[in-house]
């Protein structure tokens, strides 16, 4: 069992975000730490939503947990806030005692199109995450705007995950571990909401069992897929019921 720090938003709608994320490290006997960047109504996608700021909560709970002496051995970052809310962050990172692997994962945008809500300082904001990144997972377009030198990435011993990259009319997973690899999927006709959320989650539980990037990216896709199947075959909305699904993570 590890301890696992889950930084994100909190979605009352759906299995999304954090929730997502949570449910699936628990099922494989983690101990989850799930701190709210934001408590959110539901999706952006519906037009109108209710958020709630929890910066000071953050603040005040990393506080709490470092005085109990609470030691984590990843820490998963996604959505952010607000300036203050990474700067909280990069300095307790950045002031550890001790190591634990940081997966980032920049909630920015995606379909070619940043999100309407990030504006250029968030931009730059997220940018400065990747220097205490140990490993990122943004999707195509969240990898375009961040703009990264993926050569000088890497060589600072730096890992990626590059999530739903198209080129001729192919989809795949793009990563770097010892090397450069590609894990091609389908692309399935219907649009569901938690995906990234739940390739992260599964991610995390595959690297936590010692399997390489590689590997824990392979099994992660073969997963999804199966999930992805099922969902759009049998569910009449965009929302994964991952309990239906957690008896196939092995």
């Amino acid at each position: 069992m590890k301890n696992i720090l889950i930084i994100n938003d909190f979605v009352s709608l759906g299995k999304i975000a954090g929730k997502m994320m949570e449910t699936v490290l628990s099922y494989k006997g983690h101990n989850t730490f799930f701190l709210p960047t934001a408590l959110i109504a539901n999706n952006f996608s519906y037009g109108k939503n209710a958020i709630l700021d929890t910066t000071e909560y953050l603040k005040d709970t990393l506080r709490n947990w470092d005085e109990i002496g609470f030691k984590f051995d990843l820490i998963s970052i996604g959505y952010i806030h607000n300036t203050e809310q990474r700067d909280i962050i990069y300095d307790y990172v950045k002031n550890l005692d001790y190591k634990a692997t940081v997966l980032f994962d920049p909630i920015m945008g995606d379909e070619g199109k940043l999100y309407p809500t990030l504006d250029e300082t968030m931009l730059e904001n997220y940018k400065s995450l990747l220097d205490i990144s140990d490993i990122i997972s943004p999707n195509a377009t969240e990898a375009k705007f961040l703009d990264i030198d993926y050569e000088d990435f890497v060589s600072k011993g730096k890992k990626y995950l590059i999530t739903s990259i198209e080129e001729d009319g192919k989809y795949f997973v793009k990563g770097y571990d010892e090397g450069e690899f590609k894990i091609p999927f389908d692309k399935l006709p219907k649009r569901l909401t938690g995906t990234g959320d739940l390739f992260d989650g599964l991610f995390i539980a595959y690297f936590l069992d010692e399997y390489s990037i590689e590997k824990s990216c392979q099994k992660t896709v073969d997963i999804i897929s199966k999930i992805y199947s099922d969902v759009i075959k049998y569910s009449t909305n965009e929302n994964i019921n991952i309990e239906r699904y957690l008896d196939l993570i092995d």
